[in-house]
């Protein structure tokens, strides 16, 4: 078996036995957390392609979302609830994509419009019209496999389809390797770029890698100063009416079963989140190393 299918067999496995387990004890449930955050990155069907939904899957996790009474919302019901303090509906859910892949506007807007969902992608400028692959994709880039990202020109495109365009910074890099002012450059030039081009504000951004180490307390001021009003991370959980909108939660989705996918979405498997607090995220690494897994 290749090391990263046993990496995501494995993964899910845990995530089921906790799922299952908190479930049996009464321990799931989100209580007054009423915003639950999706992450899915790449959307396609190319073998061989690690940390990517088949299109099929996708589809039924949408599916999904509709039979289990879940309601999607866009991204202006969320800055709704932390910019106007005005609720959202129960059991929200928001549909999101990081890295700006081409295959989000050639696959996933197509089931997104079959189910009429709203959505947003967060693009790093510096990959747009760019032909190289982003960072994390060398190492599939060197064995062939290509997932190209967006141009400039697509971004109304991706508009149309109802997929809002919002910022994760320039070079696809964490704001914790940077320097302060690098750092800055980054949150507040990709604002700038986007909303020259879109000819709106942009009030999202989304960390990269986004986990506890992956930012510090002084990137959620940049955040700020740069007149962002939501910042998404990549730590595990669902989000309440008094979550720090600037460090709001994400569940990274996989292709999970039916059943571990249904025990996400309610909350049964929130404890994973240990992996994405800074000890957990370098035990990740070391784990990664060993099975030989390990991205930039």
């Amino acid at each position: 078996m290749r090391a990263d299918r046993f990496k995501q067999v494995l993964k899910n496995s845990v995530y089921r036995t906790i799922g299952e387990t908190a479930t049996a004890i009464g321990a799931n449930g989100h209580g007054e957390r009423s915003l639950r955050v999706l992450m899915y990155h790449k959307v396609n069907d190319l073998p061989g392609n690690p940390l990517t939904m088949p299109v099929s899957i996708f589809d039924e996790q949408m599916d999904q979302l509709r039979d289990l009474d879940y309601t999607v919302v866009d991204l202006d019901a969320v800055l709704g609830q932390y910019v106007d303090r005005k609720p959202l509906p129960e059991r929200a859910v928001l549909i999101t994509f990081d890295d700006g892949y081409y295959d989000n506007l050639g696959n996933a807007a197509g089931v997104l419009r079959k189910y009429g969902y709203p959505a947003v992608l967060f693009v790093p400028i510096g990959y747009l019209d760019d032909r190289h692959p982003l960072p994390h994709e060398e190492h599939l880039a060197a064995q062939g496999i290509l997932n190209r990202t967006i141009e400039w020109k697509e971004l109304a495109d991706l508009e149309r389809e109802g997929i809002r365009i919002e910022s994760h910074g320039i070079s696809h890099r964490p704001l914790a390797d940077l320097e302060v002012d690098e750092a800055a450059r980054e949150i507040a030039l990709s604002k700038l770029r986007l909303e020259e081009r879109l000819g709106r504000p942009v009030r999202a951004f989304s960390y990269v890698k986004g986990s506890e180490a992956h930012y510090k307390p002084v990137h959620l001021s940049l955040v700020r100063q740069a007149g962002y009003d939501v910042a998404f991370t990549a730590v595990s959980g669902a989000n309440s009416q008094t979550t720090d909108p600037l460090q709001l939660r994400r569940y990274n989705i996989e292709p999970y079963s039916p059943r571990t996918f249904e025990l996400v979405l309610a909350g049964a498997c929130d404890l994973i989140s240990l992996k994405d607090t800074v000890t957990g995220t370098h035990a990740r690494r070391i784990f990664n190393a060993a099975l030989g897994t390990s991205t930039k």
